[in-house]
């Protein structure tokens, strides 16, 4: 599957703290060793360790997924294709 980081907390974002120094990574996929509690785990334990080293965000500027990933804003330009499907909202009310 890849590389596979184990260990305590501190460990675990020590491994990926040194996977993004030395290789350059800008995102990691997790998956599940042992569900669900792999996942909440991760979030509850490894990711403060991250956060206090400035390698995941605490808060986020936009108000949007798409704005903080693209920093466009929230809502897609007049030219883009998709922009067509667009929904009243009143319609859905």
């Amino acid at each position: 599957m890849g590389p596979i980081a184990v260990g305590n907390p501190e460990q675990i974002a020590d491994t990926m703290e040194r996977w993004v120094n030395e290789a350059g990574v800008n995102g990691f996929n997790i998956a599940y060793a042992i569900t669900p509690g792999t996942f909440k785990d991760f979030i509850e334990l490894v990711v403060p360790i991250l956060q206090e080293r400035g390698l995941v965000r605490k808060e986020y500027k936009g108000d949007s997924l798409r704005d903080n990933l693209f920093g466009k804003g929230s809502q897609l330009p007049d030219h883009h294709p998709g922009k067509q499907y667009t929904v009243n909202a009143e319609i859905l009310n």
